[in-house]
């Protein structure tokens, strides 16, 4: 039992860290603006950075998760696909993270031409559907005026 609190704790500081690292890293001036994206009620653990670009009027929108749980594990999801969501707007598909289930990681990059948009993460059954189901295992709000 002390064990799994031990592994508990170090995950915890282990994400404090990595938030500290992300805060500071976007608070500089000019350069990418990074921004931490962090799991909902359905993906408690789940973690990530979102790092978004500014190139000849588009950005460039990275994403790299951690701590994901396969994504089967909701309602026999197969793929984990992101949405760009405009103020509005509906959502538009912008990919699907590429998924290490030995890692448990998820990337992606992709581009829009928005400037101030939420990014959604879903666990859906296919990347065929027009606007992302309600199993939201992660969100955050990019950038200006945040």
């Amino acid at each position: 039992m002390e064990y799994g609190l031990a592994l508990k704790e170090q995950h915890l500081m282990n994400k404090s860290i990595f938030f500290a690292f992300a805060l500071l890293t976007a608070v500089g001036c000019g350069g990418p603006q990074e921004f931490v994206i962090t799991g909902t009620s359905r993906a408690l653990q789940a973690d990530g950075l979102i790092t978004v670009s500014e190139i000849e009027g588009n950005r460039l929108v990275e994403i790299e998760m951690e701590n994901l749980t396969p994504p089967s594990r909701y309602d026999g999801a197969t793929v984990y696909v992101v949405w760009f969501k405009a103020p509005n707007q509906e959502a538009t598909m912008a990919g699907s993270l590429e998924f290490d289930e030995d890692d448990r990681t998820g990337q992606m990059r992709a581009t829009t031409p928005l400037s101030r948009f939420e990014v959604l993460i879903t666990a859906e059954q296919n990347t065929s559907r027009s606007q992302p189901s309600e199993t939201v295992i992660a969100t955050q709000r990019v950038g200006e005026a945040n």
